[in-house]
């Protein structure tokens, strides 16, 4: 998970007292039992790239739910990942925008098991193709409605997303026409996978934005008394065993999350954090290997 150190908490307190928060200021999110440093994901924020932006990332939290978890209605605790975006090159004159993606599973108690199946967005200009590199962790490419049940807490129609889903008939990537995820596949708990893609327009652009991301989650498995029921209200058989209150039986269920704070590459964070009388952050993740 993602942790502040001492060294920055007592920095924080001195530029607290000495220093005014900026118009656009970096807030302390508590998220997950951690915390880092971001900016609060809005309805209006849109992460851009230039065509000089090469190597420039931004990484998104997620924080996720599950129809058998208060009905989908709630956020299930313990339930997130992030997604970090980069741009690694701009070419034919601005008509071709290559990108890598990153994707952290960071789900912890009382999530025990859960992968990330899918991750999308919408972007800024119309689009003329989207296309995988193939060896990364997604291999199918689609674009338009993501369909969970309880769903009035998603937009589900996304411009780009990246899936599990379809079959590849020796293919190293496949297509979709939707972006409802495949399953059984993507980051485990503790895990990450990466990948690259490129966006082609019609025209030239000087600038590229993403907003609007979602992550699609599936065999998600979580140890919280009294809360697993259905989109009905109910507590439910599984297996043989009757849910009811007091019972953190375990099952496999699927889910998506919403973004909640992004945090930008680190020559920006560096000048944002100076706003702050140079509090410094260190961030601590996990990655895995991807297989070739």
């Amino acid at each position: 998970m993602f942790r502040k150190t001492a060294v920055a908490t007592a920095a924080l307190a001195l530029s607290l007292g000495a220093f005014a928060a900026p118009a656009h200021s970096w807030d302390l999110i508590d998220w997950n039992g951690t915390q880092v440093w971001g900016e609060a994901w809005t309805p209006t924020t849109t992460l851009s790239w230039n065509q000089s932006s090469t190597n420039v990332w931004y990484r998104i939290y997620f924080e996720g739910y599950t129809d058998a978890y208060q009905n989908g209605n709630e956020v299930l605790p313990g339930l997130a990942s992030t997604v970090l975006y980069r741009l690694t090159e701009v070419k034919d004159a601005g008509k071709t925008w290559q990108f890598e993606y990153l994707v952290e599973n960071a789900s912890v108690d009382p999530v025990t098991e859960s992968r990330v199946t899918a991750i999308g967005f919408d972007v800024n200009q119309t689009l003329k193709s989207v296309s995988l590199a193939p060896g990364g962790e997604y291999r199918t490419v689609g674009r338009g409605d993501f369909d969970p049940v309880n769903n009035y807490l998603i937009d589900d129609d996304f411009d780009v997303c990246f899936t599990t889903k379809g079959s590849f008939y020796g293919s190293p990537t496949n297509s979709s026409s939707n972006c409802d995820p495949g399953s059984n596949a993507g980051p485990e708990l503790g895990e990450s996978g990466s990948g690259m893609f490129t966006l082609k327009f019609y025209s030239s652009k000087s600038t590229v934005g993403f907003r609007n991301p979602f992550v699609a989650y599936d065999g998600i498995e979580f140890n919280d008394p009294g809360a697993r029921t259905t989109t009905y209200g109910k507590y439910y058989d599984y297996k043989g065993h009757k849910h009811g209150k007091g019972c953190g039986h375990d099952s496999d269920d699927s889910g998506y999350g919403l973004p909640v704070a992004w945090v930008p590459e680190p020559s920006t964070w560096a000048l944002m954090i100076i706003g702050f009388g140079g509090a410094g952050v260190a961030l601590r993740s996990r990655r895995r290997a991807i297989a070739a």
